[in-house]
């Protein structure tokens, strides 16, 4: 059994021998002002549907993780998706600080969700503090210990958690909507890329209720590279009442 670090999301992802020189060497931004960047595209019938981002630059004394995700193409006259997300990591021990969620989405079948939230992490009194900026709204929320918000915990995965293959990682997550306790299994296996051709992978999968689909099971695969870099090649998410949407890794970008 081989063993590589992994990165658990919300969202979010992963490294192959055979790199572009621009890649180069180790991804993982460990010194202060350097960071990267992972580009995926989601296509359905030919066409590109669905743009997304997610980079990691390590500041001090924090890390900052960021997400990006907009609908394009033919989708986007009836449904529209210009949301971004912020995390800022402790340096010392990886603990959640800042969660921003900003929300910009509407479309013909579902109403209009535009919002902007920022929530303030309390690990040591195991609560968060959630303000919602327009209208203004603050509410204090109690959570488990060891709880993190998505991006935060897929930095603590990428950097410390290691797992072997046919192990399975849990882990607490919370958004701003609920607590989450997630359960992702991992399995070895070679798929195909764009990027990088054939490549060895893990694969983490888990069941996921989807609160924007009123809680309903849906499930979350994420294939990374099986080696020291951990690129995350792929991430499928299986959407009750839409069916299967692939994100394949389009470029990587280092700095």
């Amino acid at each position: 059994m081989k063993r590589m670090k992994i990165v658990a999301i919300a969202f979010f992802i992963l490294f192959c021998a055979d790199l572009p020189p621009a890649i180069g060497h180790p991804a993982l931004p460990r010194e202060v002002g350097k960071g990267i960047s992972f580009y995926y595209r989601a296509q359905k019938l030919g066409t590109t549907i669905i743009t997304a981002s997610l980079s990691i630059e390590h500041g001090n004394p924090h890390y900052l993780v960021k997400a990006a995700v907009d609908t394009t193409g033919v989708i986007r006259p009836f449904f529209r998706m210009h949301n971004r997300f912020r995390s800022y990591v402790r340096e010392d021990g990886l603990e959640p600080v800042r969660y921003v969620k900003e929300i910009n989405q509407r479309g013909i079948f579902s109403r209009k969700k535009r919002y902007t939230d920022i929530l303030t992490f309390d690990p040591s009194g195991s609560k968060v503090m959630v303000e919602r900026v327009d209208p203004p709204e603050t509410k204090e929320i109690s959570v488990p210990p060891q709880t993190y918000d998505p991006l935060a915990i897929f930095l603590k995965c990428l950097l410390e958690a290691e797992v072997e293959d046919g192990n399975t990682i849990a882990m607490k997550i919370y958004d701003g909507i609920k607590i989450r306790e997630v359960t992702f299994a991992a399995s070895g296996t070679e798929i195909a890329t764009s990027l990088y051709g054939e490549v060895k992978t893990i694969c983490l999968e888990s069941e996921v209720p989807v609160s924007s689909l009123g809680d309903k099971e849906g499930g979350i695969k994420i294939w990374y590279t099986d080696d020291e870099h951990r690129v995350p090649v792929n991430i499928t998410l299986e959407l009750p009442s839409v069916g299967s949407v692939e994100f394949e890794l389009e470029r990587v970008e280092v700095w």
